[in-house]
């Protein structure tokens, strides 16, 4: 029997509530303080630092319960409506919960998924498949984790993430009477307001910029600052050089490549010969990087903990950065704003999603990705018209 074949056989077996029941075991499997699947995922990731999976994962899965699988199952469903009997899910990224997120929601639909892992983490979507089958071979068995290209062409509907020549590669491959949904490359940016203490807003931003070493498109790839009064962004620049040093040991960040060791190298070597630029350093190593941005400039985004700081006047000019940003801005983490200063900043830079600093990593169950129904998108609604 093929996977395929395999897939269409369990996907009969799967009943909407026994799945909800048995993500939710699951889940609790990999939150629980002493899981095993967690420590799997530190012992052979070898992305991150075992204190970024560990914080990473277990905040991230926090609120993940089948009750909140129920209620985003009840808002998202319409019956009538078409569930694809198989969905393609190819993955790209290293960040776990990232896979386990992707993987899931298929199922909380009713669709069995076929599962191609990132290049880049073949472990995470390999490790949750486990965890479902130990905790319900039924479910176990409606995910197959491979890498058989042909599925984009056979498959009910395919969920690609990746660079956006990938996604428009796989979109091609992918029948146009299919259900297609693409997540193609994102980045976020964090911004602090006026309304809100320094440190308090350093201490957020910190988190946002360690977890993950700067590698998923939640991570902020800029820190805009209002500079008022004159001088505020230098000050928040070193308080937030103060706690990435101390993050440097709480979190450490993950082994470079030689390749990545070499890009950030020149990306400080860059800085720190541009104009008006001040760099916060630590004393010894790359672990992180601070750059202190003049007014008005437009710096590459940032990568690897070296981050851009950008000085703002005031609501316009985050609005402004955000248009620049679109069509790729994905999160606006915040502090110290209004809300219709921050509904304006993401709408203009299209964007889905404002948070608060320090929650950057850690999107709802539900969230619309990229705007996209997490659900809904994979279903084929009927109308049901009265005689």
């Amino acid at each position: 029997m093929s996977a395929l074949e395999g897939l269409r056989e369990a996907h009969h077996k799967l009943e909407p509530a026994a799945v909800i029941d048995a993500l939710d075991r699951v889940l609790a499997t990999w939150r629980a303080p002493t899981s095993v699947w967690r420590t799997k995922l530190q012992h052979e990731h070898g992305i991150y630092s075992s204190q970024v999976l560990e914080l990473g994962t277990a905040e991230a899965l926090r609120d993940w319960t089948g009750e909140a699988l129920r209620r985003m199952r009840a808002r998202e469903l319409r019956e009538p409506c078409r569930v694809p009997p198989v969905t393609a899910v190819w993955l790209a990224g290293s960040i776990p919960s990232a896979a386990f997120h992707a993987i899931l929601l298929p199922l909380v639909a009713g669709s069995a998924v076929y599962v191609k892992p990132s290049s880049q983490d073949p472990l995470s979507a390999r490790l949750f498949a486990e965890s479902l089958r130990a905790q319900d071979p039924t479910l176990g068995a409606a995910v197959v984790v491979g890498n058989d290209p042909t599925l984009l062409e056979s498959a009910d509907a395919v969920v690609a993430h990746g660079a956006d020549e990938t996604i428009a590669a796989i979109r091609a491959r992918v029948p146009p009477q299919r259900v297609f949904v693409g997540h193609g490359h994102k980045l976020s940016l964090a911004a602090v307001g006026p309304a809100v203490e320094i440190d308090t807003a350093a201490q957020a931003v910190a988190i946002d910029i360690a977890l993950y070493d700067g590698r998923g498109c939640l991570s902020p790839a800029y820190v805009g600052v209002v500079d008022r009064p004159a001088g505020r962004a230098a000050a928040f620049g070193r308080a937030l050089a103060d706690e990435l040093e101390q993050l440097a040991s709480k979190l450490p960040r993950g082994p470079l490549l030689t390749s990545e060791e070499a890009a950030l190298h020149e990306m400080r070597a860059r800085a720190a010969v541009r104009e008006g630029v001040r760099l916060e350093l630590p004393e010894h190593g790359s672990e992180w990087t601070v750059i202190l941005e003049p007014a008005g400039s437009r710096p590459a985004p940032g990568w690897l903990r070296c981050l851009p700081l950008v000085p703002l006047f005031d609501a316009c000019e985050l609005e402004d950065w955000c248009r620049r940003l679109a069509p790729h801005l994905s999160s606006l983490g915040h502090m110290g704003w209004g809300r219709q200063e921050l509904l304006s900043a993401v709408q203009l830079g299209g964007g889905s999603r404002a948070c608060t600093l320090g929650r950057m990593h850690f999107p709802p169950i539900d969230w619309n990705h990229d705007g996209i129904s997490p659900i809904r998108s994979l279903l084929r609604l009927i109308d049901a018209e009265s005689p």
